[in-house]
Formats: structure tokens, sequence, C-alpha cells
């Protein structure tokens, strides 16, 4: 069958945009193996690959760098994957009007590096720039450490071009930054998972590319001391782009730099902007914190590395990770989960909390291979009821796939999903992108 399906796709899209049939376990969607894997080269070749698949009853998974392959529950129908690497090409950048427009499969690399020849920026700082698409991070709703000061991606996502489940391609937004016209269904499709639509192309605005970075690492000698100095550093005018806590498992995985063991929570505030201000910036901190941290570091020699650490910090090489996202209230009680007993059979997580924006992380390093799959889904239910009564939720970011077959990864549904699944009908009455995967099994 397999066969079969290769050669209509390739009548359809070319030999050389079809998957050899070696290679689809490398496209593995959790434990289903697509029934065959297709690399458009542009949007109508997504188009026509979307309306095939409606019409032969497969579902569809759209795949991007695969960075964030392990986020959603588990695959509910066979079908194929639609690779968009390789729309990677720049369609129009207008330094002057602050604005750029890419192919869904440009990776954040490549965008930065156009932009930064104008020393201009996208900050959407999301794990892994290297491999990680634009499209990938807006159906993800992926964000990296200065949200708090940059915002979100849909914040700077002004346009978007999108191929619907019956191969149809539409446009919203516009390329330009005042744009208010029509309903905003940029803010729909990011974060959507690709169940409503697969974005071919986004529009976004620009911002000035700071010129210098800094990043400072402090210890503090207890997590009440580290959440206090945060909070005050974030309500200051002098505060970072970015701050955030990390227990000591979190920081020694990250590689903190400068810092002899044996304290609490590490601080990592990242400084960036012009020179002078970034100076000044290390100064004020610095006196601030005077007298309440146990040892700091500053690195300004290569800075870089600090926030590519931090950032990537998520996509590290645990087997479990929870995204817990919660008000600035909940950072204590969120650090305080490192002493508590939270899966059976696991140490203590590393925790990482953003003290601008709010929520944080938890990780674990622990083999899961001999542990009651069902043990360890009531565990992270637990956790998830738990953030929900802080006034968010807890997103269960990756986790083995027999843990998945016993659990909704995105938590209770929420208030409005009722509006999500007629939204899923109208966008996809035949319910072939991404099914199952996302909220509520949508």
């Amino acid at each position: 069958m397999s066969d079969t399906i290769a050669a209509q796709l390739a009548d359809i899209l070319g030999a050389d945009a079809v998957v050899a049939p070696d290679e689809l376990a490398g496209y593995a969607v959790g434990a289903l193996t697509p029934v065959a894997a297709v690399r458009p080269v542009d949007a109508d070749g997504v188009a026509a690959a979307l309306r095939w698949a409606g019409q032969s009853g497969w579902a569809v998974y759209p795949v991007g760098g695969r960075t964030m392959a392990d986020l959603g529950n588990p695959a509910t129908r066979p079908g194929i994957v639609l690779d968009l690497t390789r729309l990677n090409r720049l369609i129009d950048f207008q330094p002057a009007d602050l604005t750029v427009t890419v192919a869904a499969g440009m990776t954040l690399a490549q965008l930065d590096a156009i932009v930064g020849r104008e020393d201009k920026c996208v900050p959407l700082g999301a794990p892994l720039a290297e491999r990680a698409t634009v499209g990938g991070v807006l159906a993800s709703g992926a964000s990296g450490p200065l949200r708090s000061a940059y915002g979100l991606p849909r914040d700077w996502l002004i346009g978007i071009g999108v191929a619907g489940a019956d191969g149809t391609l539409t446009k919203a937004g516009g390329k330009v930054v005042k744009n208010v016209t029509g309903y905003d269904l940029n803010r729909l499709y990011t974060g959507s998972l690709g169940t409503l639509g697969v974005i071919t192309e986004a529009t976004f605005k620009l911002a000035p590319a700071p010129r210098e970075w800094a990043v400072i690492y402090a210890a503090f000698n207890d997590a009440d001391a580290a959440v206090d100095a945060g909070l005050k550093l974030r309500s200051q005018p002098f505060a970072p782009l970015g701050l955030h806590l990390l227990n000591p498992a979190a920081a020694q995985r990250m590689g903190a730099p400068g810092l002899p063991a044996g304290y609490g929570p590490v601080a990592v505030a990242v400084s960036g902007g012009r020179p002078a201000a970034v100076q000044r910036q290390l100064i004020d901190t610095a006196l601030l914190w005077l007298g309440t941290l146990a040892a700091v570091h500053i690195e300004r020699d290569d800075p870089g590395a600090g926030l590519t650490a931090l950032t990537d910090l998520p996509a590290g090489s645990h087997t479990i990770s929870i995204r817990i996202n919660a008000p600035p209230s909940a950072l204590p009680a969120i650090l305080a989960l490192e002493s508590g007993a939270l899966l059976p059979g696991a140490g203590p997580p590393g925790i990482s909390v953003d003290v601008g924006f709010g929520g944080g992380r938890l990780f674990w390093w622990d083999d899961f291979a001999d542990a009651d799959p069902a043990e360890l889904a009531a565990g992270l239910r637990q956790i998830q009821a738990t953030a929900v009564s802080w006034g968010g939720d807890a997103i269960v970011e990756r986790c083995p796939e027999s843990v998945k077959q016993q659990l909704d990864v995105w938590g209770p549904p929420p208030s409005g999903f009722a509006v999500m699944r007629r939204l899923k009908e109208q966008f996809d009455p035949a319910r072939i992108l991404n099914p199952g995967r996302f909220i509520g099994g949508l």
C-alpha cells in the first residue's frame, strides 16, 4: 500500500518530493510511522498534498525542524507527514518599513542572519534556532527566555499564509505594522498545532537588534531570597530583558559558569541594548543585589553562549518535562516543588521559572523504562491539577509514549473548549489535520 501511496504523491508533487520508504521511521509521530512523507517546495505543493489527503481519507501531520516533535497527544489515525523544511525562501524584506516575510520552513537562524544584516531582529527566541522553523514555532506556540520583554511570537506576527484542510490557500493580516482590519486569524492559527491549517508563510514586524549582550549569573542561599531579589529587580527601570531562576539541578544542566557548588537557586539575568546602557544595567543590578546573593559571575566575553544555553534548556536530554503556565505570584510554589515526591521512583526535578513572565518548567532526567506508566500519568495529572489551583495550567511537553496513552498532555480542557471544538469542525470537518494531538483530542 505504501508504494501505491508514494506513487500517487509522486505524480502530484514530483518524485523528488516524496521521502524514500527507508526514511519513514525518522518521521514517526510518536509510535506511529506514517504511510508516506512528502517535502513540497512551495505553498502550491502543500495545498496539493492536502487536497490529495482529504480526497483519500488520510490524516496529515505537518512538521518543520521537529524540535517540538514530542509535543501533543498520541496520533490517532494513520496518515502522511508533510515536511515543510524546503519552504525556506525569503519572500519580502523591507528594513525601512520594519517588516519581513518568509516561507514557513525557514529556520530562526536563517531569519536572524537575514534581518541582522540591517541591524534588525525578530525576537522569537525559541529553542534550537538552527533547526526550529518559523512555521513550527508559530504552530507550537514556542517562545524563548526573553518573552517578558519582547512578548510571544504571535505579538510580532502581522501577516500569515495558510493552506486549509481542503487545500485552499488563504492569507490574513498584511505587510504593514499598523493593520487592524478583519478578524485576527494570526492569533487563531498561532499555537493551534497545525489543527486548523498548515502555515506556509509569515510576515513579522522588526525590532532593533541589541548591539551588546551580557549575562549575570547570581547564586542565592535559598529560594525565598532568590525570588525576592528577582521580583525586586523586575520592578526596576533597569530590569533585564530576561530573568530566570534555576534550581541547582537545572543550573548544572544549563552549565551556568563561574559559580561554586553548594548554593541554592541561580538567577540568570540577560541584558541587551546599547553598550553604555548594558554597562549601567550590570552596575545597578549588582548594587541592588549586594548583600543578598552568595556568589555572582558576569559574562561579557561570550554572553551569547549563556543565552543559547538558557534558550535550549527545554530541548535538552530530559525524559520528562512539564511546562507550567502560572502568574508570577506562583513562583515560590513552583520552586518549592523541588522538595516534593512528584513522580514515583524519580528524584527531584530540575526547575526553571521566568520571573518576569511567570510560570516555569520541571525537568526529569531519570530512566523511566521500568516505571509504571499509570503511576507516572497520575503524578503528572496531579501537577496539572496543582497548576490549575494556582490560576494556570500545565502542559506535559515530553514523556514516554506509554505515559501519553494514559493522560491528556494539555491538562483539563479550558473553559472555552466548546468554541475550540466548533472552530475545528468549521476549519477541518474531516479531521485530517494532526487529529487527536491537540487539547481535548482535537
